[in-house]
């Protein structure tokens, strides 16, 4: 009789806590939704505080204070991020003049499908595609350049963070006196490095894919070339998704730009599908290991989360933020079977224990 009402009390505990898990997690994502216009600015300057704060202090081994290396690095972002905003801005009013023209020729293209098919001749009738393409992408390039718009809020975070983290440790040391202290200021330093470091190669990597795309893309003649190099870079921070959205959209434009021609076209999807395999599945891998593979359906859930909850932005931090989550989960004990399951491939059993001897029994 005891073992059952202690069963059932610890049943009653377990529900409570998933509840109580549940609603924190409800509660926490309504917060961080209404707080959007503090936090996303918040969020994309501490990760930017661990790809930079290495070249500062680089730079302060070079005898440069560590206040000019700190402002060296605000206006070179600050220069970066202006030159990007208004290279993008012209580049869609471009897009947006000469949609009417696209569109067009797209509808040219599917009423040559249509015969090709037999379908219905009036199928395309009162089919119009201007306004909501042209909504679509003001709301794309709207929600992306009100983040790019607040540069100056993301800045001043940035210059905070780069300010203190000299006297963050001293501070974590003097305050939380103890034994356990200076290996979880380890175990913060290791997961600082670790998320740092991944930001880095997929700056680098996706830098590289954008320069590609636009180089290949001015040769082979396709339009707006410019957008198309900035999507990839964008595009190349959501694994396997990404590279395959950008891949066939481009195509795509490049179909209704070209077609009947064959050459371009194929060119232009060739040469788009070669940059993604060789930098996404060879260069990248190569530069992050293998302890940074993330599950597909991790990827997938996390992309739902942060889309949903701060939309267009969400979906680019979204696995820059399941990776840190990872890297945290693994670097915390007692937290590392989040990280494992959250990977993508299963342990070897026999890496973490040891064989068994084999006894007589065994072998007869």
């Amino acid at each position: 009789m005891d073992n059952q009402i202690g069963r059932a009390h610890l049943d009653q505990q377990r529900l409570t806590s998933a509840i109580l898990l549940v609603l924190t997690v409800l509660a926490v994502g309504a917060v961080m939704q209404l707080a959007s216009s503090i936090l996303q600015p918040l969020v994309i300057a501490l990760l930017l505080s661990l790809v930079l704060d290495p070249l500062v202090e680089r730079l302060h081994r070079l005898k440069v204070p560590r206040i000019v290396g700190i402002l060296i690095v605000i206006v070179m972002i600050l220069g970066i991020g202006t030159l990007f905003v208004l290279l993008l801005s012209s580049s869609v009013q471009r897009v947006a003049r000469q949609i009417p023209g696209y569109v067009e020729r797209l509808l040219e293209l599917a009423g040559e499908l249509t015969q090709t098919l037999e379908l219905p001749a009036d199928a395309l009738l009162g089919l119009d595609l201007i306004q909501p393409i042209g909504s679509s992408l003001v709301a794309f390039s709207g929600s992306f350049l009100s983040v790019l718009g607040s540069l100056t809020m993301v800045l001043i975070f940035l210059l905070f963070l780069l300010l203190e983290k000299p006297f963050l440790r001293p501070r974590v040391m003097k305050a939380l006196k103890g034994a356990r202290t200076e290996r979880i200021w380890k175990i913060v330093g290791h997961t600082n490095a670790q998320i740092g470091r991944y930001l880095s190669v997929k700056l680098i990597v996706s830098f590289i894919t954008g320069v590609l795309v636009w180089i290949a893309f001015s040769i082979i003649g396709v339009e707006f070339a410019l957008i198309w190099a900035a999507l990839s870079f964008l595009f190349n921070f959501i694994p396997s998704i990404g590279s395959i959205v950008i891949g066939v959209v481009s195509t795509l434009f490049a179909l209704v730009q070209f077609y009947p021609e064959p050459g371009p076209i194929v060119a232009a999807g060739v040469s788009m599908l070669t940059i993604q395999l060789v930098l996404g599945n060879v260069i990248d891998p190569k530069m992050q290991g293998d302890s940074l593979k993330i599950s597909p359906v991790v990827i997938l859930f996390s992309l739902l989360f942060w889309g949903w909850l701060w939309g267009v932005v969400g979906l680019f931090l979204a696995v820059p933020l399941t990776v840190a989550i990872k890297i945290v989960t693994e670097n915390i004990p007692g937290f590392e079977f989040i990280g494992v399951l959250m990977g993508r491939d299963v342990p070897d059993e026999s890496e973490h224990s040891p064989e068994e001897p084999v006894t007589n029994d065994q072998q007869k």
